[in-house]
């Protein structure tokens, strides 16, 4: 059996526990506001815009939020695979081949460096 870490809210247990807690929220607030002496039609009128409400900003804004992030599946996937052309790429490669492209990026980490400490700094300009 598999045996790994799953992220909150990714298995069946999780979704059903996420429903059951919206479910429990609505009708407790429900219960609350016919307690408070509002109709019941009208408190589940209200109850239904809340929680529809609150679930549709919800999702929208962890949508938002994964692709602000890139944390899309198709962001995910494409590095996933540019990782391994790079990998397969590197498998193909003499030692030789490898010492000089890693001679190349010191290098150009080097160069980078020089250009970075050169720069002037915006503070000091008058």
């Amino acid at each position: 059996m598999l045996n790994y870490q799953v992220p909150f809210g990714y298995s069946r247990k999780d979704v059903l526990l996420i429903g059951l807690g919206v479910t429990a929220f609505g009708v407790g607030l429900k219960s609350g506001l016919e307690f408070v002496g509002v109709d019941p039609l009208q408190a589940g009128n209200v109850v239904q815009l809340l929680v529809v409400l609150g679930m549709t900003v919800g999702w929208i804004s962890s949508y938002m939020i994964r692709v602000a992030s890139k944390d899309m599946t198709y962001a995910k996937q494409l590095r996933d695979y540019e990782g391994k052309v790079m990998e397969k790429r590197l498998e193909g490669l003499t030692e030789a081949e490898i010492q000089v492209l890693i001679e190349q990026v010191e290098e150009e980490k080097r160069v980078a460096s020089l250009a970075a400490n050169n720069r002037p700094n915006s503070e000091q300009v008058n």
